[in-house]
């Protein structure tokens, strides 16, 4: 969502207010379940529809377990992005309020968990470098060499030990600067699949990394800053403006910052642009910007709504990101169903046009 000089006086501090009509906070629990459906289920989906038919049940669940990362991760940048939102004491320098201090602690939770599924995912992925899964026989034997030679392991593995890193810093947080590198080290944690997928093969390796490790830095930002947003919402309502006026800004850079980058990793990936019609890599890449440019759409139509109203309660912001957030799951799983698919090339369209 794209806020601009959104103004904390328009949000209503009286909890009766707001409690009104109780059943958007219920909505919006319903929109985050289904944004992470949605998250989940695309790369699957993607998966069985795709030439590439799964052998296995590790490589039909893999998309699952991938999904799965991404989630916790996101859920430990929603909770640390929050927390970094809010105003600080005012009678200690630096330091976090109570309830800055118990999201920075919700994070630590979930970068554990986060920690937990790359580990789960190291070993589907291992498994799926062996093509058999424990189900088949598959031993540990050759575990050591997969995470010496392979990048896909050693990316996980430097994923693994942000996510740990990044714990630890928000538990122990009691001020603003431990907290924001907790922060930092998530995010940076969520951007080693850059190192590990697609991008770090493709021609003009430098190009196709960095842009698609920006792309998932500001996408992280951006989706786990409006889901901690709503999580204020339902808590602390009276928090919800000044927490709003600071994501404004962000919003809207994250936004600039993945048009950018995507376009540039998609010009790096696609040998040629002309194969891209009438092959899955190029209509998963098209709702991908169909759902970028809903956002975007979203954000304007969010910000002339809400700044027109003299006075509005958490309910109505609830309401109107609901269905942003179901957006950007289908977005985000649509990118990760993306990182399992090989760009069509020329051969592949000469290939089609002989048959």
């Amino acid at each position: 969502m794209l806020w601009k000089n959104s103004r904390p006086s328009l949000v209503s501090r009286s909890p009766r207010t707001a409690s009104r009509s109780p059943w958007p906070r219920s909505f919006w629990l319903v929109a985050v379940v289904g944004a992470a459906a949605v998250a989940a289920l695309v790369p699957l989906v993607t998966l069985l529809v795709s030439d590439d038919a799964a052998s296995n049940l590790v490589e039909e669940t893999l998309p699952l377990v991938r999904s799965l990362v991404h989630l916790t991760t996101l859920a430990a940048v929603a909770c640390l992005s929050l927390a970094t939102f809010l105003p600080l004491r005012s009678d200690a320098a630096e330091a976090l309020t109570t309830t800055a201090r118990r999201f920075s602690f919700h994070g630590s939770i979930a970068g554990l968990a986060a920690v937990l599924a790359c580990a789960l995912l190291l070993l589907w992925t291992y498994f799926n470098v062996l093509g058999e899964g424990p189900l088949e026989g598959a031993g540990f034997g050759d575990l050591g060499e997969f995470l010496n030679q392979l990048a896909s392991g050693r990316a996980l593995m430097a994923q693994m030990g942000l996510l740990l890193a990044g714990a630890v810093f928000a538990f122990l947080a009691r001020t603003i600067l431990p907290l924001r590198m907790a922060l930092f080290l998530t995010v940076a944690a969520a951007t080693t699949m850059a190192l590990g997928g697609h991008s770090a093969s493709e021609g003009g390796h430098d190009v196709a990394m960095f842009s698609m490790a920006a792309h998932i830095a500001a996408a992280s930002l951006w989706v786990g800053g409006l889901a901690g947003l709503g999580l204020l919402a339902r808590g602390s309502p009276e928090l919800l403006g000044p927490a709003v006026a600071r994501f404004s800004r962000l919003a809207l850079i994250c936004a600039v910052v993945v048009g950018v980058s995507g376009a540039a990793n998609a010009l790096v990936r696609v040998e040629d642009l002309a194969a891209l019609p009438g092959s899955l890599y190029g209509l998963i890449l098209l709702l991908k910007v169909v759902a970028f440019t809903a956002l975007i759409i979203f954000g304007a139509l969010h910000r002339r709504r809400l700044l027109r109203l003299e006075n509005f309660t958490s309910n109505p912001f609830l309401q109107l990101t609901a269905g942003e957030l179901v957006v950007m799951g289908a977005a985000y799983g649509l990118a990760t169903a993306l990182v399992s698919l090989d760009p069509p090339t020329t051969s592949a369209l000469a290939s089609a046009l002989v048959s």
